[in-house]
């Protein structure tokens, strides 16, 4: 039997500790990004994880597009999107030209809803979703720091009752593990995928937004409100929708807030780049799933709309820029 084809879209901090990881152990990886700059170092000099995993390895395979793979004639067995989830929409239509027969795609990102548009483009059968838990941050060109990993992972079907995609699932989160990165299969995903963005959406925007890290959110008396308001909210939204999680839930993470020291954010570092955050698939959908079940979230909808303002300004430099 050949060995797996992988792909992994998206080589920022996620996608390039997986991408390390899977070079480390002599997968059949193949790196994808449009950020030329970042691949040229990889090429040139392979890819560097430190902090919580220590791996320097070359990567064999690089494109600077899907298109680009596409048109080397690649097909590829497992596709991780670990791109920011604002640019699926403009991902997701690529991947079924590069997918193999019997190929998943599968949502390596955070945030609520992001496999919506894999299901479109691939159907449940060959969509996977996957809950993160490790995180970091690039350091420059070809490098990321790893600044945490509290295993396991999860992956699961987008949609429950899917022998294939499950099969498939079970499949890869044994290889996963087999490469380092701990994952657990669960015919549950969502619930996992709801703690997950449950713990971002407490914490991120108001690092972004007041500019600390994690560890002075949680030194500041009015930061620290914040974060108690928007995760008593967001557990309640979470309840509605099917999700309920108990007060060992609520105390655990603010222990894990208090443990990260002083890890930035992606949130943070998208709104000091100018890049759009993800609040759309965070805050702002939360608050969407509140109203849709009649559950007020004021502190989710509040912040969530500050981040789109500032989201707003961002998007109108730019388009400056370009003319």
């Amino acid at each position: 039997m050949s060995k797996p084809k992988y792909c992994v879209v998206g080589v920022g901090p996620v996608g390039g500790i997986l991408t390390a990881h899977l070079a480390l152990k002599g997968a059949d990886v193949t790196a994808v990004d449009i950020f030329k700059e970042h691949l040229d170092r990889m090429k040139e000099r392979g890819l560097k994880v430190e902090g919580a995993a220590d791996i320097d390895v070359k990567v064999n395979k690089i494109f600077y597009s899907l298109e680009e793979a596409g048109d080397a004639g690649e097909k590829f067995d497992a596709i991780f999107v670990c791109v920011k989830a604002t640019v699926i929409k403009f991902i997701a239509p690529l991947l079924s030209a590069v997918l193999a027969d019997g190929g998943v795609g599968i949502s390596w990102q955070n945030g609520l809803d992001t496999e919506a548009g894999l299901l479109e483009v691939l159907g449940p059968d060959h969509t996977l979703r996957g809950a993160v838990n490790y995180a970091g941050n690039l350091t420059g060109l070809g490098s990321v720091r790893m600044t945490f990993f509290h295993p396991p992972n999860y992956l699961g079907p987008a949609e429950k009752n899917r022998t294939g995609a499950s099969e498939a699932a079970r499949r890869l989160a044994l290889q996963l593990s087999d490469f380092g990165l701990a994952t657990e299969y669960t015919d549950d995903i969502q619930r996992h995928v709801w703690a997950k963005a449950i713990r971002n959406a407490a914490l991120m925007p108001v690092s972004a937004l007041t500019g600390m890290d994690m560890a002075q959110v949680m030194d500041s008396e009015r930061s620290l409100f914040l974060v108690e308001e928007l995760l008593k909210e967001s557990l309640n939204v979470s309840a509605k929708v099917g999700h309920v999680f108990d007060r060992k839930f609520y105390d655990e993470t603010l222990e894990y807030y208090r443990g990260a020291g002083h890890h930035m954010p992606s949130m943070r570092g998208d709104v000091e780049d100018g890049r759009r955050t993800e609040t759309e698939f965070l805050n702002h959908r939360i608050a969407e799933y509140g109203a849709m079940h009649g559950v007020d979230a004021p502190y989710n909808r509040a912040l969530a709309n500050l981040l789109l303002c500032i989201d707003e300004l961002a998007s109108q430099r730019q388009r400056k820029a370009e003319k």
